[in-house]
């Protein structure tokens, strides 16, 4: 499937890059079970970074298939997230779903996020400039 890559310019790479979007998460959208942060990047392609924690999730197979997941459902999503650094958290319960119902959570979450930020761009672009 052409341009369903994960490369490394779509990704987090670095602890700053994840404390810029942990300190500055202008948007938020969330299941029980998942918690996204998003903040704008000036790029004209989305960043995203995963945190599944052990806590969590204690088994490496359960955790990995969570981030299995959720490189998939971005993949799908990736052009409509555009201009974004999206960090996923998995939060308690996540290990109990199965495949299908995280794909329906990311979506719903990607859809609000999609929304919510296209919103706030078309609020700022319409806000009259301040003498």
């Amino acid at each position: 499937m052409a341009g369903a890559e994960y490369p490394r310019q779509v990704r987090l790479l670095n602890s700053a890059q994840f404390k810029a979007v942990f300190d500055d998460s202008r948007f938020r959208a969330s299941t029980r079970e998942l918690l996204v942060l998003a903040r704008p990047n000036g790029l004209e392609h989305a960043r995203l970074g995963i945190v599944v924690g052990k806590k969590n999730c204690r088994r490496a197979t359960w955790r990995n298939r969570v981030k299995r997941q959720v490189r998939e459902s971005y993949r799908h999503n990736q052009p409509a997230l555009a201009g974004l650094d999206i960090i996923v958290l998995a939060r308690r319960g996540i290990a109990d779903l199965d495949n299908g119902t995280i794909t329906q959570h990311l979506t719903k979450l990607w859809n609000r996020l999609n929304r919510t930020f296209r919103d706030s761009e078309a609020a700022s672009c319409a806000a009259p400039a301040s003498p």
